[in-house]
């Protein structure tokens, strides 16, 4: 019809058209690979129309072919919910990398977000979700975790936003992610393990543990996943693909551990000494790293991850182990002084041999600080008690947990003699046995405290009473 509107009028009164003669087919319509003939006037010189050039063909020919994936993204633009220490820590290594961080928090963190590069923060998580985040980081507390999860306006957001938590366990918000959020929602379980303290110097080396619980199959969805992954790459962490169940059973023994060990010592308000030779000053520091933490993070550690129930009975259990081997190592050394013999054919020549360096250890050791030796002897029986549970190197061990792993290695060369001598030689160390007897107690007894307090308050007061949000 173009063409024959075309050849009807001649060159000189051609009307104007408003838009180019050269047609183009609809975008949502192939490409054909034939020009239409336009019918030249009869005053115009006709010529027919030229073959298309090889570039021309080269274009027509990858216009045909499949489309080419879109290249993988490099920014994200990351919603934190729980802008606290820990996701202001985060927070500062994202916006480092280029992301844009749109962060929420109950408590007003405004002032701290205008001074962080790319950071906007958001008192209404309405607005939060409207400007569709790519990925929906929750760094909360694990006490508020599913409380949280249920404040987020998430019909505001895009249907496969990526959603991602940092809790140090994971069987529990894989969970609550499967059961809150839509299918088309995409969920990736992660576990810095470090944090503002052990990550202040940079994250290289240091082990992130993470799970794709749910990616979609596009390209767009893989593409994001792996932009979030790359944030942790960049930073040199030690990557580590892991399920949230294998996780909880290794995190037990290291992470539910180490704050246990350390609070039962911060229990005992032991006294660092400065003259201390022995190199048991890391204890302090593991006091010091632990109980820097909020007990809510230990209680949820214990409530939130099924194995520490059992650990906490094998400390017990071990403790007892400890202390038996001690008063049967104690009372064949007497009997030997009273009768000449133990009685216990078996414990004959350790009785000996143990009386032996004692008499010898009382002579060099008569100057020994009281302090410094009280402080290891409580070491050498932490490190008995460890050395019984038959602690293992595991591939997410913090740095705490590498402490008690010292710990158990330095007294597997000391011997039980030692142990048997500073016992001996220091006056009060029943009492230090029963301060270590008591501060376990208190710890456990405060964890199921906790515990019974939560379940009568469901029971009986205010049904899903687990509201504290400490961000």
């Amino acid at each position: 019809m173009l063409s024959t509107l075309a050849s009807s009028h001649p060159c000189t009164n051609r009307p104007s058209l408003p838009f180019p003669l050269r047609l183009s087919p609809p975008p949502f319509l192939p490409l054909s690979r034939h020009r239409l003939p336009l019918h030249s006037c009869h005053s115009c010189h006709a010529s027919p129309s030229p073959l298309p050039n090889s570039s021309a063909s080269l274009s027509l020919s990858q216009s045909n072919s499949k489309p080419h994936p879109p290249p993988p993204l490099t920014t994200l633009k990351i919603a934190i919910i729980g802008f606290g220490n820990f996701g202001q820590f985060l927070s500062k290594y994202f916006s480092q990398q280029g992301h844009t961080i749109l962060a929420h928090s109950r408590s007003d963190y405004s002032s701290i977000a205008n001074s962080l590069d790319n950071t906007i923060f958001f008192k209404d998580p309405h607005d939060l979700c409207e400007s569709h985040p790519d990925v929906v980081l929750l760094c909360t507390s694990i006490l508020s975790a599913e409380k949280v999860l249920r404040s987020i306006p998430i019909q505001r957001l895009r249907r496969s936003t990526l959603f991602v938590d940092v809790l140090s366990v994971k069987e529990f918000p894989r969970s609550i992610f499967l059961e809150r959020l839509p299918p088309d929602f995409d969920i990736i379980c992660t576990h810095p393990m470090f944090g503002p303290e052990s990550g202040k110097y940079g994250w290289n080396g240091l082990p992130f543990v993470y799970e794709k619980v749910r990616i979609g199959d596009s390209h767009e969805r893989v593409s994001r996943c792996e932009a979030f992954l790359n944030i942790f790459k960049k930073e040199g962490c030690r990557m580590i693909d892991m399920s949230c169940k294998e996780h909880d059973e290794i995190a037990a023994e290291s992470q539910f551990l180490t704050h246990t060990v350390g609070r039962v010592l911060a229990e005992m308000r032991l006294k660092p000494n400065p003259d201390d030779s022995m190199g048991y000053d890391t204890l302090f520091q593991l006091i010091e790293n632990t109980c820097s933490d909020s007990f809510e993070l230990y209680y949820g550690l214990f409530m939130y991850n099924k194995n520490s129930t059992d650990l906490l009975d094998r400390i017990y259990a071990a403790y007892e182990e400890v202390k038996k081997d001690l008063r049967r190592m104690v009372q064949g050394i007497l009997r030997r002084r009273l009768f000449g013999t133990t009685g216990v054919g078996e414990l004959e020549d350790p009785a000996a041999r143990c009386e032996a360096f004692l008499e010898s250890f009382n002579k060099e050791m008569v100057d020994l600080n009281e302090n410094a030796a009280g402080v290891h002897f409580v070491a050498l029986t932490i490190g008995m008690i460890l050395a019984k549970l038959g602690l293992k190197p595991t591939s997410i061990a913090t740095k705490g947990y590498e402490t008690l792993l010292k710990l158990v290695e330095d007294i597997s060369s000391e011997s039980f003699d030692l142990y048997i001598a500073l016992f001996m030689h220091i006056k009060n160390s029943n009492e230090l046995l029963d301060q270590l007897d008591i501060s376990l107690a208190k710890v456990r007894t405060e964890l199921y405290g906790r515990l019974h307090d939560i379940l009568r308050r469901q029971l009986f007061d205010q049904p899903g009473i687990i509201s504290n949000v400490h961000n």
